[in-house]
């Protein structure tokens, strides 16, 4: 209890707060009080003094009304007169009056407080007997409880040479066991302190992570796998988070979801999209009349005999048959058609088929002529043209394709206690010291582990789209972490949403950041991180039913939501509710092979009929290992520079921004120092090659982030030359002059050239600063198919350059 707050703000009791000593006669006294309560003296001889020196007791003259008096705040003030002077001792003046605490109806003072001393007042030293005897020896290697014992032991020998008793009962050496393992204890913890506070010995996962992000190297975590499964459906539409999942040979599965992931990334809350999918897309006809030679829903059609082969580099097929109802995309605006699997057995059965996916652009309904066959032309973009052959008896068509992510999803409820109103099956939070902590005030950092197991992260770069990409043009990743600087991008399965207090209010849905250093302790916006750590409550079963839980670290097996101390991030209130729904994953066990997810949630039975995974699941990744973080991260500061010491960095720096396609720079001595000037171009061509005044701004805001102490850095507006060139050639006797002629125009085009390879001229050729070699111009004019010889090269500058 604070009891001097309490009288302070009281309107019933005052009490004593100090006594001064205003004259030099050291008779006067004056009292002064708390608070503005009367004081009411009482008994014969309210006041006394006494002390402990030459002059025990000092009396004092009876009290007057006119010995009352007060402060300009109202406070009352008593002043006092002494018979006699006090010495230097100090005394203690007691009050007995009606009104005033009993705690502070007394005060400490002196008399002499204003008054220079020569006297010592510190107390003398006791002095203490001469010990001649030897100290015991003492053993500073000991670090566990028998060496410690041991210690203990030797000591008490020389110590107390009469105690002789050594049986484990007796109560000497039930107190020196306890103290060896106190000490033990101590000893243990005193190592793990300092040795999670060096990166090369730190053993916790959760130290190496904030370790390594003190250089900006981000530890990749577990990587969850992704995969494209083409499903059979009777009905549709198939909802996200739909499970499939691909049985193992020792009996357990690994789960995947329908959809690119658990939130949505734009409002991060848990996506409840849906994936359009049609029973006329299925890979196997399932009607009566389906051939059990043939069984494929989809097939190829062929206009002769003679032509059965859809050659690599196809760009269109035809399909047997009218009404699939098939989507057409724009590539222009950026909506994707319909996805569709051609696939071709191989000869043996031993072998893989052929597989490739393509997005449609166009689909037309025709019919042969000849035997009027209906048929579907179907054509995809050249960005997608077939890579391999394929036999057309022996391929068909499947539809009905769909993204899928490893894991399995979890949902739990916890409540930063007390939460009386918190729903049945609600776990506490977790409660840890948090910093600056005191005796009354814990300052707790909040927690909750994850119960389900390891936290998926989806990797950067995949979706449905990348995907179908990959799928469409043979490319698998190579498993395994990703390069430096680590995971930046990768974003955890997890949503936490804070429910509302009552049925009228709103669910919150909290920010994630990847470090709470990075989230203001906003209340619009709460955050939380997450942590690879686990907590679990100490106490044994029987006595979880009551009284609070006792939270203690249980390793780096888990994750757990971690909240703010209201500086960096929020902290959550007493009694607050947090439903979080979050997915595991099993890492680069994943990345399951081709055609191994063929099993489904029998509540999906009435819409999906069968599933299956074309390609390879993609992806997967255990979290880096520790030793290979140690090996990066020192180096990952150098990994992306933000500093400018050469030309080339200021041009590297200028290029990190998406609104610059290439940048120049030139360092000028102007007079004292080195100027930078440079030069950028702009992304959009449609500029007229000025970078917009916004994105000049920026530019030069960020150049001079990187400039060195002492350089001054400007941004110059590029100047851009028009070049005019005559090429005389003498062609070959069997070359015609017009084939000639568009043979060195292909060479010195803005394109590729006649081998494939970027032209003379082409953009990405030419940079800020790059000269033109005239031997170079000759010899790529000279490459042109019947070309002789190049007789001569004119040229200049346009319209600056006469002649």
């Amino acid at each position: 209890m604070d009891r001097l707050a309490a009288i302070i703000q009281s309107t019933k009791w005052n009490g004593i707060d100090w006594v001064e000593v205003p004259c030099d006669d050291e008779t006067t006294l004056r009292v002064h009080f708390l608070n503005t309560v009367a004081v009411t003296l009482v008994g014969q001889q309210p006041v006394t003094i006494t002390g402990t020196g030459p002059v025990p007791v000092v009396t004092v003259a009876p009290v007057t009304s006119a010995d009352w008096s007060v402060t300009d705040e109202g406070r009352p003030v008593l002043t006092l007169h002494a018979q006699t002077e006090g010495d230097f001792s100090e005394y203690e003046l007691s009050i007995a009056a009606e009104g005033l605490d009993s705690w502070f109806s007394r005060v400490r003072f002196s008399f002499k407080a204003g008054c220079p001393s020569t006297m010592d007042c510190a107390s003398a030293c006791p002095t203490c007997p001469t010990d001649d005897e030897p100290l015991p020896p003492i053993d500073y290697l000991a670090k566990d409880f028998n060496s410690f014992r041991k210690a203990l032991s030797d000591y008490a020998t020389l110590a107390y040479p009469g105690w002789v008793e050594r049986d484990e009962a007796d109560l000497g050496m039930v107190m020196m066991e306890l103290l060896a393992a106190t000490a033990d204890e101590l000893s243990y913890l005193q190592d793990r302190v300092a040795s999670e506070a060096a990166f090369a010995t730190c053993t916790e996962r959760r130290s190496l992570v904030r370790h390594a992000r003190l250089v900006d190297y981000e530890p990749a975590p577990a990587m969850s796998a992704q995969v494209l499964v083409q499903v059979d459906v009777q009905s549709g539409p198939l909802p996200s988070g739909a499970v499939v999942f691909a049985p193992l040979a020792d009996g357990t599965t690994i789960s995947f979801e329908i959809g690119e992931g658990l939130a949505n990334p734009t409002s991060g809350v848990v996506s409840t999209s849906t994936w359009a999918v049609d029973p006329r897309w299925n890979a196997l006809d399932r009607s009566s009349t389906a051939s059990p030679e043939n069984p494929w829903r989809i097939l190829p059609y062929w206009w002769d005999d003679s032509e059965q082969c859809l050659p690599a580099g196809s760009t269109e097929m035809w399909v047997l048959g009218h009404g699939y109802g098939f989507v057409t995309g724009d590539t222009a605006a950026g909506k994707p058609g319909t996805a569709l699997l051609i696939e071709t057995a191989a000869l043996s059965p031993l072998d893989q088929p052929a597989r490739e996916v393509v997005q449609l652009v166009s689909v037309d309904e025709e019919t042969d002529p000849l035997v009027g066959t209906l048929l579907t032309h179907l054509t995809w973009d050249a960005s997608q043209a077939l890579r391999v052959d394929h036999d057309l008896p022996r391929t068909h068509l499947a539809g009905n394709l769909l993204p899928a992510t490893e894991g399995q999803r979890y949902q739990e409820d916890f409540a930063v206690l007390p939460a009386p109103g918190a729903p049945l099956g609600t776990l506490p939070a977790v409660a840890r010291p948090g910093p600056n902590a005191t005796c009354t005030s814990t300052a707790p950092i909040f927690a909750h582990t994850l119960n389900g197991g390891r936290l998926a992260w989806l990797p950067p770069g995949l979706g449905s789209q990348n995907l179908l990409s990959l799928a469409g043009n043979g490319t698998t990743p190579a498993p395994g972490p990703p390069p430096v600087p680590g995971a930046v991008d990768a974003l955890p399965e997890i949503v936490v949403t804070e429910l509302a207090a009552s049925p009228e209010g709103q669910d919150v849905t909290w920010q994630w950041w990847r470090s709470l250093l990075e989230a203001p302790a906003l209340p619009d916006r709460p955050g939380y991180t997450v942590d690879p750590v686990s907590f679990r409550d100490i106490r044994p079963p029987s006595q979880r039913q009551t009284g609070g839980p006792v939270w203690d670290y249980d390793g780096d097996g888990g994750d757990s939501v971690r909240f703010g101390d209201d500086v960096f991030g929020q902290r959550p209130s007493a009694g607050t509710v947090f439903r979080v729904t979050y997915r595991t994953t099993h890492g680069a066990a994943g990345n399951v092979a081709a055609g191994t997810v063929t099993g489904f949630d029998p509540s999906l039975g009435a819409v999906m009929l069968s599933v299956t995974n074309p390609f390879p699941a993609l992806g997967g990744a255990d979290e880096e290992p520790a030793e290979l973080v140690r090996r990066r991260a020192p180096y990952a500061f150098r990994a992306v520079q933000y500093r400018a010491v050469r030309p080339e960095d200021y041009e590297a720096a200028a290029q990190t921004l998406p609104c610059v396609q290439r940048a120049g720079t030139n360092m000028r001595w102007t007079g004292s120092w080195l100027t930078v000037f440079t030069a950028a171009e702009p992304t959009d061509q449609h500029a007229g090659g000025l970078l917009s005044v916004p994105d000049q701004v920026q530019l030069v805001e960020l150049l001079d982030r990187y400039r060195l102490a002492g350089y001054e850095s400007y941004l110059v507006a590029p100047r851009y030359a028009g070049m005019d060139i005559v090429v005389d050639v003498c062609a070959q006797p069997w070359a015609f002059a017009s084939n000639v002629e568009a043979a060195v125009r292909t060479e010195l085009g803005t394109a590729l050239n006649a081998s494939g390879s970027p032209a003379f001229f082409e953009p990405s050729q030419w940079t800020f600063g790059h000269p033109l070699q005239r031997s170079c111009l000759e010899a790529a004019a000279q490459a042109a198919l019947g070309v002789e010889g190049v007789v001569q090269v004119s040229y200049r500058w346009r319209g600056v350059t006469d002649g």
